[in-house]
């Protein structure tokens, strides 16, 4: 119940987040924001909570990297706010959701063990991500400038959820928590596809972009946390 409950919280304050949100960033977006992210590890927790089956330790690290999310989410925030220093801000969010990608990738490692030829296929995603960014930069004009660096890395890393997660899918019985989780990997992936345009293309920080990116990327973000309800 507790989950239920949690989550049909989530899906309404990140609807009203997600409404509210314009390309006119402000302070109380900030505070919002805040609300809605912890909502997600909410999710999560409760999840924990609402089910005794779970392996805690895939679990715990899951919200661990729901706190990095969470504050990758006010130091994206604080990039708009701040018009000095914003590039430092933007530096300690690409590190924070690196971080949460991380642990992510490490909880699976740990809780669904892959021989040697999986692993190595997981990490043929970030190879193509990073060969594909070169040419999708050029297509789209992206002015990447002093971020191209860990703009690239972050992508090539985050790139890594959703590829554990469908090797983990497609080895360990297709269950509803392992779909989640590879579902809310590619909904990451598609969110941060948006926010490269909205940040790095000239003229593509429109409403439309910036609601399809809170779309994904609290879809991703929830999905990841819903899937500790339905682990075995």
């Amino acid at each position: 119940m507790i989950f239920r409950i949690v989550f049909a919280l989530c899906i309404a304050v990140t609807v009203f987040f997600t409404i509210r949100r314009t390309t006119n960033v402000r302070y109380s977006d900030l505070a919002v924001k805040v609300v809605t992210s912890s909502l997600f590890v909410a999710t999560a927790v409760s999840a924990i909570i609402s089910n005794p089956e779970i392996n805690l330790t895939f679990a715990l690290m899951v919200v661990m990297g729901g706190f990095f999310g969470v504050l990758g989410d006010v130091f994206i925030e604080l990039k708009w706010l701040q018009k000095e220093g914003n590039d430092t801000f933007f530096n300690l969010g690409f590190v924070t959701f690196m971080i949460q990608h991380v642990i992510l990738v490490a909880a699976v490692f740990i809780h669904y063990p892959m021989t040697i030829l999986n692993a190595l296929i997981c990490f043929t995603a970030p190879v193509v991500v990073l060969i594909a960014s070169v040419g999708l930069t050029k297509f789209f004009k992206m002015e990447m400038g002093k971020f191209k660096v860990i703009a690239n890395a972050y992508g090539a890393l985050a790139s890594m959820t959703f590829s554990v997660g469908f090797m983990t899918m497609m080895n360990h019985g297709m269950e509803v928590s392992q779909i989640l989780f590879f579902a809310g990997g590619i909904s990451f992936f598609a969110s941060d596809l948006i926010l490269s345009q909205i940040f790095f293309v000239k003229g593509k920080c429109t409403r439309l972009r910036v609601v399809l990116n809170h779309i994904t990327y609290y879809g991703a973000q929830i999905l990841i946390a819903s899937s500790l309800f339905f682990m075995k």
